[in-house]
């Protein structure tokens, strides 16, 4: 059976931004700039999407990455991330599957970021939801490293070797794996994400790390109480490194009210707290999209997203209008900082300009 996969554009509807001639403007000339997704899985889906149709898929066909759809968005720099998967071998595998298509010739991270930053193609970067697949044995994220990722998610959900997950009623913090994950990380200019990872483990990792830390996708649980959302002193912690917050946009995720649509207003709601709490210089954009359904993802995956207390049964929207995909993210947020009042320099900081200088000065 062949397995349908899902377009790169024109599968939903445009969302209608409005905006007058000198806003557009606005808009085209912030997208020539730096534009950076912090998180995102910017490969195809079965279209349809079900149970069978991703079994057959994930046993038997190669992710297949929207190259077409990513260079017409305007984004420079992706970090394009694997799903969380416990199996070293199979995230290996992966990486080897996906990099002729990200990366085309072999370059180091440093090298494809400074190619994109000068306008030349855009920089897709291999990035990892966790580092559960290495158990205790450190060595694995040398092997991952090699494999061209380079960001690296500390812990998913349910914590790991490494330290204490997001999901779980108690975090102990950081093992003594986890610090010395955390300095080989360092060590190998690997970029430390925060996002999967429970607050008490988020401080120490901060503290600990030498180099800028970054929550790829997430935002803020002042405006949603989800623990898949931070709260200020974890997001205190990350901008005290001098590192970024990257907004995430997964449906059910960036929420400010169970009465209100999850929408780009919603999403957006988060980038203004999180810039007002921290300062504009540690705000970004980690979407956490596909290119295709990502709500009925969970459904025929099998998995269920982190519950939200009090808020248990409310049912997740079928997308994120406005911010449903990869590449049209960028444009609509940079649309709606336009329409908000925002200036330039700010917007261009949430677009790219924050990551870039965090990349820029991790990788090598």
């Amino acid at each position: 059976m062949t397995v349908t996969l899902a377009a790169d554009s024109g599968r939903l509807p445009e969302y209608p931004m409005e905006l007058d001639s000198a806003q557009s403007q606005r808009v085209e000339r912030l997208l020539a700039g730096t534009v950076i997704s912090l998180h995102d899985h910017p490969i195809r889906l079965p279209d349809p999407l079900t149970a069978e149709t991703w079994k057959l898929h994930s046993g038997q066909s190669a992710d297949v990455f929207g190259g077409d759809a990513i260079v017409r968005s305007g984004l420079n720099v992706v970090l394009a991330s694997a799903l969380a998967e416990p199996d070293q071998r199979r995230l290996l595998s992966w990486a080897a599957a996906m990099r002729p298509q990200l990366l085309g010739p072999e370059l180091s991270g440093a090298e494809s970021l400074a190619l994109a930053m000068r306008g030349e193609g855009s920089a897709v970067l291999l990035a990892l939801e966790d580092l559960g697949s290495i158990g205790t044995d450190l060595v694995g994220i040398e092997e991952l490293y090699r494999a061209g990722f380079r960001s690296a998610g500390l812990v998913y959900n349910t914590g790991n070797a490494l330290g204490g997950g997001l999901g779980q009623s108690t975090d102990g913090g950081l093992t003594e794996p986890g610090r010395r994950a955390v300095a080989m990380l360092n060590d190998l200019h690997m970029l430390v994400d925060l996002s999967h990872v429970g607050d008490r483990t988020s401080i120490e990792a901060a503290a600990l790390s030498t180099a800028p830390v970054v929550i790829s996708h997430a935002g803020a649980r002042s405006l949603w109480p989800s623990a898949r959302m931070k709260p200020d002193d974890v997001l205190r912690a990350v901008a005290d490194t001098g590192g970024v917050i990257g907004i995430e946009a997964a449906p059910g995720s960036t929420r400010v009210s169970a009465d209100t649509t999850h929408d780009l207003d919603a999403v957006m709601a988060h980038v203004e707290y999180v810039a007002e709490l921290v300062g504009v210089d540690h705000v970004g954009l980690g979407p956490d999209t596909f290119f295709g359904d990502h709500t009925q993802l969970y459904s025929a995956a099998g998995w269920s997203p982190q519950p939200v207390p009090g808020y248990e049964r409310l049912a997740l929207p079928d997308y994120v209008a406005g911010m449903e995909n990869p590449a049209e993210a960028p444009r609509n947020a940079a649309s709606w900082l336009v329409r908000r009042g925002w200036s330039d320099a700010d917007i261009a900081k949430v677009l790219g300009a924050n990551a870039a200088r965090v990349l820029e000065s991790v990788l090598r």
